[in-house]
């Protein structure tokens, strides 16, 4: 009821409370209590039992409207149990959200929204629609397949880690490559940045820029488990673009089992966990000693099939040297023995002194043909000394040849050999012991 004005004041006059009354009146005639789907922006939060907040809508970069809102304490409680991980990535301050709300008017602290639910799905909405949009840009840039074709190093030992230091992903990805069961040795330095928030995406495309390609094989990309709006900045087509572009190899580990983020689709090969990555970088290296190992039994069987083939064909010509000594020596005897024969049954009567002389001539001759002969035969016969002292095994292992001996016996062919076996190897100066691990056939 309005209050009466002086008698000589023509005015009416209406204190604040039955104009604030008339307004709560009016604002509950045109809303009927209900509440409405409303979208707006967070544009400050306090949060204690009840959450207080500051909604506004923009258009060009100008506030068109500003309304305060409010959740209290058990709306709030169910509020976050619909948002579900995602509550603190969605309830934060510059973040749009669509909220059902009714229209308060208190008398004393005015206008505001009491908010009753907010809808996670608007935002995991727009988020997949930002994701899906920056996908659909890299492949129009033709950006997508870039780093996934770049060959692979043979050894990937040099790693470039872009995680928070000190963060369960780092931790679990360096103790993984440091204990590894084959004792690999990887040399890890950590670009440092933040992985999730407003500046996450800024921060990890400047320490991706920091990485020189020469000094790495291969770039790493690791972070925990998080809600889908945690894992928000490995969706920036910006920093999507600099994985695409990286002359390296880059491997991602960010710690989710479901969602799958832009760095993941571009990256040379994406796994679930930082675990999984580094499982695959000492697989890697695994595979690469064995193919190592294997060219080097290949090489030593190679090597040791050329010396027993060589061998072969010294003891060949040894045999054969010593055989053709042998016959010689025996003919030449045959001949001396039937020439003394033949002197000791001529009959000396029948001598003369010209047959005396004959005779000494032939005895001369025949001892300088001798000679001769036995001077031949000698300078054979230190030839074949000289060969066979080259196939000495003493003189065999100065040249850089070794004997394996299993049980004290020598080992001639692999399939003897057994994994676990324990080999001696003779060398020139000194032995080694061995134990066989695995075992080569021919064929």
């Amino acid at each position: 009821m309005a209050t009466p004005a002086p008698s000589d004041d023509p005015r009416t006059v209406y204190t604040l409370a039955q104009l604030a009354r008339a307004v709560q009146r009016q604002i509950g005639s045109a809303t009927h209590g209900r509440s409405f789907w409303v979208r707006a922006e967070v544009v400050d939060l306090k949060v204690n039992r009840h959450a207080y907040l500051e909604l506004a809508e923009h258009r060009s970069g100008t506030r068109v409207a500003v309304m305060r809102a409010v959740i209290w304490q058990d709306a709030l409680a169910r509020v976050r149990d619909s948002l579900g991980a995602e509550a603190d990535a969605i309830l934060k301050e510059g973040v749009e959200i669509l909220c059902m709300a009714r229209v308060s008017y208190h008398l004393v602290f005015g206008l505001s929204l009491v908010i009753e639910a907010v809808d996670p799905a608007f935002n995991l909405g727009a988020l997949e629609r930002r994701k899906q949009a920056t996908l659909a840009t890299l492949r129009q840039e033709g950006l997508m397949d870039l780093n996934r074709l770049l060959p692979v190093p043979r050894v990937m030992q040099r790693i470039a880690v872009l995680t928070s230091r000190g963060s369960a992903a780092h931790a679990d990805l360096e103790s993984h490559l440091a204990g590894n069961e084959h004792g690999f040795h990887f040399h890890v330095q950590v670009f440092h940045s933040a992985v999730q928030g407003d500046n996450a995406a800024y921060e990890l495309g400047r320490s991706l820029a920091k990485v020189d390609p020469a000094r790495f094989d291969a770039v790493v990309l690791v972070r925990g488990g998080g809600s889908k709006l945690d894992l928000e900045a490995y969706n920036d087509l910006a920093l999507a673009r600099m994985v695409a572009r990286m002359p390296l190899p880059v491997l991602t580990g960010i710690g989710h089992d479901v969602d799958v983020t832009v760095v993941d689709h571009i990256a040379h090969r994406a796994f679930k966990t930082p675990t999984d990555v580094a499982d695959h970088l000492v697989d890697h290296a695994h595979a690469f000693a064995q193919d190592l190992l294997g060219r080097m039994i290949l090489l030593r069987h190679q090597v040791l099939t050329a010396f027993a083939q060589r061998r072969s064909v010294l003891q060949g010509r040894a045999g054969s040297l010593a055989h053709a000594a042998g016959a010689r020596v025996l003919r030449e005897r045959a001949l001396v023995d039937a020439a003394a024969q033949d002197l000791r049954t001529a009959p000396l009567r029948r001598l003369r002194q010209v047959e005396r002389v004959r005779l000494d001539d032939a005895r001369e001759t025949l001892a300088r043909s001798a000679r001769s002969g036995l001077q031949l035969l000698t300078t054979h016969l230190r030839g074949m000394e000289d060969a066979i002292g080259l196939l000495r095994p003493d003189k065999l292992l100065e040249r850089g040849f070794s004997i394996a001996r299993l049980d004290g016996a020598a080992v001639h062919d692999a399939s003897a050999l057994r994994p676990g076996d324990e080999l001696v190897t003779t060398f020139a100066r000194g032995s080694a012991r061995s134990t066989i691990t695995a075992v080569e056939h021919d064929g």
